[in-house]
């Protein structure tokens, strides 16, 4: 709530001082403005309580949600709720492999060959159902950054195969892919995809959250930009 209020203040002194909104400006200033121009309330060193703000190895899973979707939120983010095919869930789990290291490798792979390598990207992988409230199919949500039109689809494309979806061989499944770009940087997401974290599922190890090397290193260099760490 802080980083929002400040990011707010640092947005409104940019539109003040008719200096143009770019990527990370909000949080990093801009270098070639004049000395005594101060454009935003970062770096912030100190949490409310007087306390240094924390290191990135410190953050919970879910604080490094927030940071990666503040970050990637610079330019464009597509999400993504997606399904694992249960043939795929099914042969992972009669094997005894975990569906997120499987979904990771894949999602990888994919997203490499049908976007870009080095995507920023996450997931977190769940399988229960707030509607039901019971166990139901493996599936994700997640997020990649766009920056090239088309990308939003080829990003749901490319998560879409690592789920099993599309690929020779497996059965057309209905309603089992979901997307839109993301609108509103609110915790709201980010409770949302933590929602089930907790939850035992034998199907699932104690790891949950995945993200690129790429979206941690990202999110980590904001972290500290925004930290002055």
């Amino acid at each position: 709530m802080n980083l929002r209020r400040a990011r707010l203040r640092s947005d409104f002194f940019h539109r003040v001082y008719r200096e143009p909104l770019e990527p990370l400006s909000v949080y990093g200033g801009k270098p070639d403005t004049q000395p005594d121009l101060k454009l935003t309330q970062f770096p912030i060193r100190q949490q409310a309580n007087g306390r240094p703000m924390p290191h990135w190895n410190d953050l919970s899973g879910w604080m490094k949600v927030q940071l990666a979707i503040m970050a990637m939120n610079n330019w464009s983010v597509q999400t993504f709720n997606i399904h694992i095919h249960p043939d795929l869930e099914a042969a992972w789990i009669s094997s005894g492999k975990d569906p997120r290291v499987m979904m990771r490798d894949r999602m990888r792979k994919e997203f490499d060959r049908l976007v870009r390598p080095r995507l920023d990207w996450f997931f977190m992988i769940e399988g229960w159902s707030p509607r039901t409230r019971s166990q139901t199919v493996l599936h994700v949500h997640g997020a990649a950054v766009v920056f090239e039109p088309g990308e939003d689809e080829a990003i749901m494309n490319a998560a879409a195969r690592a789920a099993g979806h599309g690929l020779r061989g497996y059965a057309v499944m209905p309603r089992a892919v979901h997307g839109r770009p993301f609108r509103r940087e609110r915790a709201a997401y980010a409770n949302y995809l933590f929602k089930a974290a907790r939850r035992q599922d034998d199907r699932l190890g104690h790891r949950r959250l995945t993200m690129s090397r790429s979206m941690v290193g990202g999110a980590r260099e904001f972290w500290e930009l925004i930290t002055g760490q």
